[in-house]
């Protein structure tokens, strides 16, 4: 479903990005390659959602738990979720750089990838 909703919105983020690019939205592609990036995004959308639902659902139980029968399970889930939505950012945050420079360069995921790993 996730995938899915990324696919389907894909090109408005494009042209969102492509809108705030120092280079200009006509520089950084315009309307042309809206989809430039998108392997990026697939590859890091699957790992980002495990690891989010993987240290929640790990975390949920165990802080409930902890926290006992006086306080409401729902401070318990919010908990478990900031920490499951912090895990997932070390994946989420890697990839979206990637895809944002693909989304204004053009360039190819190996390309794109030298040039972020070039920068200081």
């Amino acid at each position: 479903a996730g995938t899915s909703v990324d696919i389907s919105l894909y090109p408005i983020d494009t042209l969102k990005t492509r809108l705030q690019s120092p280079k200009g939205f006509m520089a950084a592609g315009g309307f042309r390659g809206v989809y430039n990036g998108l392997g990026a995004a697939a590859i890091g959308s699957a790992p980002g959602a495990a690891l989010f639902f993987s240290t929640y659902e790990f975390l949920k139980v165990r802080i409930n738990n902890q926290l006992g029968d006086g306080i409401d399970p729902a401070v318990g889930h919010c908990t478990a979720a900031s920490f499951g939505e912090a895990a997932a950012c070390f994946v989420r945050v890697p990839t979206e750089v990637i895809k944002q420079n693909m989304q204004i360069g053009g360039n190819s995921l190996k390309g794109t990838l030298n040039m972020v790993l070039a920068q200081k």
